[in-house]
């Protein structure tokens, strides 16, 4: 069979390079999988017409499994995340400052805050979960959330140590 051999070429490993990048490999693997299944006497027309119309559908596959929702490859590996990216997620850990000046700092942030943010922080502190605050005081949860979280983002803005 000619396909499987044209698509081990020189010519069609720089396809796959482009196409598939890194796991270039894989996706050969998968192609070539897909041209053995593939109904013998279509393939058999293909291979008739020549390289470059076979390069041409070669091309059209590797595209669909690379980006459509549906290809097999897509779907495989969509989920890998490159090792270079995931340096990126990786936070060098900070050294937390639990001195009484930043506990004092923060105090009086919070004193500073609107009577409302201050009950719920006070409430959410106590009872230690946003569902428990909710179910307390009949504001939805989401609510209770977006208000913790605010109050979070201005002690954060606020406090300088």
């Amino acid at each position: 069979m000619k396909a499987i051999g044209w698509l081990y070429d020189q010519e069609f490993k720089y396809v796959f390079q482009n196409i598939g990048k890194d796991l270039w490999e894989d996706l050969r693997q998968e192609v070539a999988v897909i041209v053995l299944e593939y109904d013998a006497e279509k393939l058999r027309e293909l291979e008739a017409k020549g390289k470059q119309v076979f390069k041409f559908w070669i091309v059209r596959i590797c595209c669909n499994q690379t980006n459509s929702k549906y290809g097999k490859f897509g779907r495989m590996y969509a989920a890998l995340v490159p090792v270079e990216d995931i340096v990126k997620f990786i936070k060098e850990e900070e050294e937390i400052d639990n001195s009484q000046a930043v506990a004092d700092s923060i105090l009086k942030i919070v004193e500073g805050l609107y009577w409302y943010d201050q009950e719920i922080l006070k409430m959410y502190v106590e009872l230690g979960s946003v569902r428990k605050v909710s179910k307390q005081t009949g504001i939805p949860h989401t609510s209770i959330f977006i208000t913790i979280k605010n109050i979070r983002k201005c002690i954060k803005q606020q406090l300088v140590y």
